[in-house]
């Protein structure tokens, strides 16, 4: 097998089912196959992403996982991404959301991607020669709210699934945000350094599970040693620093609030 041809092959072969092509094809000229694999979700695939020229060299097609009759959600995505890569030449970086600030799909929630390895492991992602070199990739797109976003370039790719349950918790693209209701509460715990003893907050995270505090005094050598950090619940910390406390009553998963003195008045950082 030619590597010109790996990448078709690869995708009419994955995951051990028989393509369905459909007839819409991407900037009139990348197919896209549909496959129903016996242990998972309906799965769109490109056929001629990869040939769209990068400045890195990479080659990558775009998979997305669908309920059946969201097909059209997943095209929609796989358009986005692949004008990005024909316009900007980049591939979509892993693990990093792209986010948008108004839902792209209609009547949903849904305002950012992100490129994720697949739950098929490396058989799946890795377009390989018939000698074993690795050709490109296959990069999942995950289609997500901008709250579940948010949690991910906090936390990452795993911590939103663990928040989730699965992956397959992020299938319906008419869902409400999956991690939309995560809250501060009382008890929830509040890792600071020790320097707050000396110093106030200065940037405060709300990562869904946690909040985390630092000065902006802090170096790199001082943060790495666990002996300068201290726990308390959110209660307790209101009580020393009680100026934080309109944040953490609007915070939503992944936000950071700047403060700039103890006036209460915060701005949120964005990624």
């Amino acid at each position: 097998m030619a590597d010109l041809d790996a990448f078709p092959h690869h995708v009419f072969d994955a995951l051990g089912t028989e393509p369905l092509v459909l007839e819409e094809r991407i900037g009139g000229s990348v197919m896209v196959v549909e496959k129903h694999p016996e242990n998972g979700p309906i799965t769109l695939i490109t056929a001629g992403a990869s040939r769209i020229p990068t400045d890195s060299g990479e080659r990558v097609e775009l998979a997305v996982e669908v309920l059946d009759g969201q097909q059209g959600a997943a095209l929609v995505a796989m358009r986005i991404v692949c004008d990005d890569i024909a316009n900007n030449r980049r591939v979509p970086p892993v693990g990093s959301p792209w986010r948008n600030s108004e839902p792209f799909l209609r009547d949903t929630q849904i305002s950012a991607i992100l490129a994720t390895t697949s739950r098929w492991g490396a058989a799946f992602d890795e377009v390989r020669s018939e000698s074993g070199e690795v050709l490109g990739h296959v990069c999942t797109l995950r289609l997500i709210t901008d709250e579940e976003a948010r949690l991910v370039a906090a936390q990452g790719w795993d911590a939103l699934q663990a928040a989730v349950g699965s992956a397959d918790a992020l299938l319906d693209v008419t869902r409400r945000s999956a991690v939309a209701g995560a809250e501060v509460t009382a008890s929830m715990p509040v890792f600071l350094t020790k320097l707050h003893a000396e110093r106030p907050p200065r940037w405060v995270t709300f990562t869904g599970r946690e909040i985390t505090s630092v000065t902006g005094l802090e170096s790199p050598e001082y943060m790495a040693d666990n002996s300068n950090h201290e726990l308390l619940s959110v209660d307790v910390f209101l009580d020393r620093f009680p100026f934080v406390g309109a944040f953490l009553e609007s915070a939503t998963p992944g936000q950071t609030a700047l403060f700039t003195d103890a006036s209460g008045e915060f701005v949120i950082e964005e990624d």
